[in-house]
């Protein structure tokens, strides 16, 4: 239900209630299997970690994904059932994000994290966040970068606190 919720909040309105059940029953009839085993590297319904780099596509992005497939993997257009209505495969996607506990909120927080570092030219680091947590990674030109990385995050209206893993590429030289 939380997931519902923080998609309403996002503006996306779903027509009933019935959604839920319809998104069920399109995933055990179409996606259950490759996604309940993890078949050709499909992310399993109930391991997040799995979807974790994929949640920075956003709920979107991962619809686009499911509807138009994903080139070099086994991720046909619309699983191969192009039969299926682009609603029916929302409310599979939908479901699915919900079953991993993907929280629009935490995705929205990411991005505009992600957009204020390329404001100031920070390039190379990655952001992810969880309830108003922001974890950092990857390597900035300089320890000046990586300060002004940190920055930069938390000044993101809805940051309430930043871990910062970024290394200064000068280690790496």
């Amino acid at each position: 239900m939380r997931f519902l919720a923080a998609i309403a909040v996002a503006g996306l309105a779903f027509p009933s209630l019935g959604l839920a059940d319809t998104g069920e029953a399109v995933y055990r009839d179409k996606c259950a299997m490759c996604h309940d085993a993890g078949s050709d590297k499909a992310p399993r319904i109930d391991v997040r970690a799995d979807w974790k780099a994929r949640f920075s596509k956003g709920r979107e992005g991962l619809l686009r994904s499911a509807i138009k497939g994903v080139p070099g993997t086994a991720m046909a257009p619309k699983a191969g059932f192009t039969q299926l209505p682009d609603a029916e495969v929302a409310e599979a996607v939908d479901y699915m994000l919900a079953r991993v506990g993907f929280n629009a909120d935490d995705v929205a927080l990411a991005r505009s994290v992600s957009e204020a570092l390329e404001r100031v030219g920070i390039h190379g680091v990655r952001a992810e966040a969880s309830d108003g947590a922001v974890l950092l990674t990857g390597v900035a030109e300089d320890q000046a970068a990586v300060t002004a990385a940190v920055a930069a995050a938390r000044a993101v209206p809805g940051v309430r606190e930043v871990e910062n893993l970024v290394e200064p590429a000068q280690l790496f030289k």
